[in-house]
Order: C-alpha cells, then sequence, then structure tokens
C-alpha cells in the first residue's frame, strides 16, 4: 500500500512529466506563421445576378486541405464555414442583399496552418423588382410575338400550298 507521503511525490512527478509533455508538444509544433498565406480572389466585386466565383490557391507548397470561411462582419467577428476540402475554387449562389467577406487559410501536409488570406469583399445587390417584372413582361411579349409569326407562317403556308 502507498502511504500519503509516496502518493503525493508519484502525483508531483506525473504532474511535472505532464507539464514537460505539454510543453514539448507545443514548442515541438510547427509555427504557422513562417507558412505563407494562400491567396483569395472573387469574380466580381458586385454581384447583381446573385452568383459569383471565389477562387484560392498556395503555390510552392502541399496544402492537405483549405478552409473558407464567409461573414457579414468585415472583422470576422461572426464566420461560417463555407467550404473546407481539397478544391481551389467555389460558386457561391443564393444570396440575399449585403456584402459577405470571405477569407481563406490552408492546413499544410506537415500539420501546419497557414495564416488566414487578405479578405475579399462581395456585394450582393439584386436587380430591382420593378425591372425584373419588366423584363419578365418583355420576355411574354416577346414569346407571344414569335408564336403569333410561327401560326401565321403557317397559315400562310398552308394557303399557297392550296393554291398550288
Amino acid at each position: 500500500m502507498i502511504n500519503g507521503r509516496s502518493q503525493k511525490l508519484s502525483l508531483r512527478i506525473a504532474s511535472l512529466f505532464a507539464g514537460l509533455l505539454a510543453f514539448m508538444v507545443v514548442w515541438a509544433a510547427p509555427v504557422h506563421a513562417e507558412a505563407p498565406a494562400p491567396t483569395l480572389s472573387v469574380s466580381n466585386d458586385l454581384a447583381r445576378a446573385g452568383y459569383y466565383q471565389l477562387r484560392w490557391s498556395l503555390d510552392d507548397v502541399d496544402v492537405v486541405h483549405y478552409r473558407v470561411e464567409e461573414s457579414t462582419d468585415a472583422d470576422f467577428r461572426e464566420t461560417d464555414v463555407l467550404y473546407e476540402g481539397a478544391d481551389r475554387a467555389t460558386v457561391i449562389s443564393g444570396r440575399s442583399d449585403g456584402t459577405f467577406h470571405y477569407r481563406v487559410r490552408a492546413e499544410l501536409a506537415d500539420g501546419t496552418r497557414t495564416d488566414w488570406s487578405d479578405p475579399q469583399a462581395v456585394q450582393v445587390a439584386h436587380h430591382p423588382f420593378g425591372q425584373a417584372v419588366f423584363l419578365f413582361i418583355l420576355g411574354g411579349v416577346v414569346f407571344l410575338a414569335t408564336v403569333i409569326l410561327i401560326i401565321a407562317g403557317t397559315r400562310a403556308d398552308r394557303r399557297e400550298r392550296q393554291r398550288a
């Protein structure tokens, strides 16, 4: 049976080893600041149709996967993980009007994580509702005019064939 003094000594030694192990893990972990940050680009800064493309890359290093985050705040206080994987681009659609901010970082093969890329912002400003209704009506008029021309042409062709 272990007496109280031996038990305290064992706890101190275990605590010392745990602290030493934690120090070694932190000290031996690669520092992510040494790896360059990925570059991030957007297809357009103003998305009138509501869709746009993000592209990112990190050359000359072995990337395991990328993490792309989206935020409505320029300082990224609240973020959503938009994508995590090995791809280097994605198309964004279905966003409501507003400004959306993006950043990306990479996890390298040696386990390090890069710094975040320079942020990119996209302003989504859909066409006004009145303009959409006007274009819809205009499309309907063009459709009806095409149908009328087809019908009129078919009737004229039948008359010509009956005369001949």
